[in-house]
């Protein structure tokens, strides 16, 4: 057999086809790593999410316990994003033994389970009604209900609420909650001796002022500062000893507990710094400024009688149907 000798163009025809194959390997090569990366990523990035959300929905937990008043958090849905997330709660009073609810809210947090410091402080349910000024209230944007006011006995107001008149107007089979602003700052155990419905109270306010804000905000104050900004904790709290659950009642060290713990997630320190300064600094005055009750409109009159209290406002009021 005779062999015939290359020519030109058979040895660009396997060099091409050689590249040919060699592009295709590569683009496979290619896509194969990157859809390896890709769900790698993917994979990475939802346990880093995961955990980060874990981290700030506690945080956020943590933060309910010492602010907004008898209002509790539930339910909700979670949203992945890029080393970050979204999540939202449902938000409800519970009144006695009625639910009212009390809207929805959105937090966002980043890779180390950091809320988003606006998100925490903006509050996006209420809306301030009212003509003339002493009239003015804050109301709540989902159900119409109003929020609570306080005031602070360090400072003079030009408008102070006293809803005894609304809270005898009220339908005779309503339970309702209502703000206590006392005439001084108290302790618990001070308030637990003179207050005559506290078997009644479910949040205590503290101060949340150091002193130099005693100087500097002193004045006249057009209103006091609505339930949505002020803090506080719970009169009491649920005690979990194997499988017996017990409730307990709170006091000022068990705030200071929760704001270390608070602390130590690393979340909303401009808000604890402020709170662990100005109960550190108010601590031998008391720093208790006011209460939050719930009862009938047949207990609640009795607040008449207290020469302690300094306001009375009513805040959210539930009837039977």
């Amino acid at each position: 057999m005779k062999n015939e000798p290359f020519q030109s163009n058979d040895i660009e025809g396997i060099v091409k086809k050689a590249k040919r194959k060699s592009v295709i390997r590569n683009i496979v090569i290619s896509t194969i790593s990157l859809l390896l990366v890709g769900a790698l990523f993917i994979i990475i990035n939802g346990q880093i999410v995961n955990k980060a959300h874990y981290k700030a929905a506690e945080s956020n937990r943590l933060l309910f316990k010492i602010s907004q008043p008898n209002i509790q958090i539930g339910g909700g849905k979670f949203d992945y994003g890029i080393l970050s997330g979204t999540y939202t709660y449902n938000k409800y009073k519970l009144i006695e033994d009625r639910v009212i609810p009390w809207g929805q809210d959105l937090r966002t947090f980043n890779a180390i389970g950091h809320n988003n410091k606006s998100s925490a402080l903006e509050v996006y349910d209420e809306v301030r009604v009212g003509e003339p000024e002493e009239e003015y209230r804050h109301y709540n944007t989902t159900n119409g209900q109003r929020t609570m006011h306080f005031y602070h006995p360090w400072f003079e107001y030009r408008f102070i609420h006293n809803d005894l008149d609304l809270i005898q107007n009220a339908p005779n089979d309503a339970v309702m909650e209502v703000a206590i602003s006392f005439d001084q700052p108290y302790s618990v155990s001070e308030i637990q001796e003179f207050f005559n419905l506290n078997n009644k109270i479910t949040w205590y306010r503290v101060n949340n002022y150091n002193q130099r804000a005693k100087k500097q905000l002193k004045g006249l104050h057009e209103s006091g500062d609505s339930a949505s900004y002020v803090y506080g904790f719970n009169a009491t709290r649920h005690k979990v000893e194997g499988d017996a659950v017990d409730i307990v009642a709170q006091n000022e060290k068990d705030f200071r507990a929760t704001l270390e713990e608070l602390k130590s997630t690393g979340n909303y320190d401009f808000i604890i710094d402020q709170l662990l300064e100005s109960t550190k600094q108010n601590e031998n005055e008391g720093i208790i400024l006011g209460v939050v009750v719930t009862g009938t409109k047949e207990e609640l009159l009795k607040l008449e009688e207290d020469k302690h209290i300094r306001a009375i406002s009513l805040g959210a009021v539930a009837t039977e149907y």
